[in-house]
C-alpha cells in the first residue's frame, strides 16, 4: 500500500505562530494557494489512482482535502482520529503568552508531553493512541496495492514519522516535519510493520 501524507495549508493562527489544536480555524489565502499548487502537482506526477482521501475533521484539513479531492474527483472522508493535538487552554496562544500566563504548567508539559497534557487538553500518548488505532484499521481494510491519502496536522504527522517510519517515539521532536501544504509518499512493508519513503 502507498500512502500520501499531506499537511493542511496555512491559517492565520499558524502564520502568527500560535498553538493551533482543536480550534476550528479556516485556511487563509496563502493556505488555499499552497493546496492548489500541491493538488496540481500531484495530478501531474502521481502514477497510480488514489482510492480514498482521509482527512482530519477540522475545517483547515477538510478544506485542504477538498481542494485535492476536486482535482482527483474524490470526496474526502473526515476522521476525528486525524485531528491535531488538543491544546486545551493553550489553544490559539503563542508560546510567549502561555509562558507569561502559566509558566509552571507550560514547563511541566514541555518536559513530558507524552504523559502531561495542557490544561483541559490531551497528551501526546492520547493523540498517538487514537491515530494508531485508526491506522491499524486502515491497514487491515485497504488493498495492499492501493494508494490512499491522509490530510492531517503537524502533531499527528510527527507521530506517524517517529513511530511508523522511524520506529522510535523518542524522535518525535527530532524528525523533520512537513510544511503547510506539503506532501510525502510512503510505502507499507507488512514484514517490518513500518512505512518507508516511496517514489512519486
Amino acid at each position: 500500500m502507498r500512502l500520501i501524507v499531506v499537511r493542511h495549508g496555512e491559517t492565520n493562527d499558524n502564520a502568527a505562530r500560535r498553538y493551533l489544536g482543536h480550534f476550528d480555524a479556516p485556511l487563509n489565502q496563502q493556505g488555499r494557494q499552497q493546496l492548489k499548487v500541491l493538488s496540481e502537482m500531484l495530478k501531474r506526477t502521481e502514477p497510480q489512482p488514489i482510492s480514498a482521501i482521509y482527512s482530519s475533521d477540522l475545517a483547515r484539513a477538510v478544506e485542504s482535502a477538498q481542494i485535492i479531492g476536486n482535482e482527483f474527483q474524490l470526496r474526502p472522508i473526515a476522521i476525528f482520529a486525524l485531528r491535531e493535538l488538543h491544546f486545551g487552554d493553550f489553544d490559539c496562544k503563542t508560546y510567549e503568552e502561555i509562558r507569561q500566563e502559566d509558566p509552571e504548567r507550560l514547563e511541566k508539559w514541555i518536559q513530558d508531553p507524552y504523559l502531561v497534557a495542557p490544561p483541559n487538553g490531551e497528551t501526546l500518548s492520547q493523540l498517538g493512541k487514537r491515530m494508531d488505532n485508526w491506522l491499524e484499521t486502515i491497514l487491515s481494510a485497504e488493498q495492499p496495492t492501493g494508494t490512499i491519502m491522509i490530510v492531517s496536522h503537524g502533531g499527528p504527522i510527527r507521530w506517524f514519522l517517529s513511530k511508523w517510519v522511524k520506529g522510535d517515539l523518542n524522535d518525535f521532536w527530532n524528525v523533520k516535519g512537513l510544511g503547510h501544504g506539503k506532501a510525502v509518499i510512503f510505502e507499507w512493508n507488512e514484514q517490518t510493520r513500518k512505512f518507508t519513503l516511496g517514489k512519486s
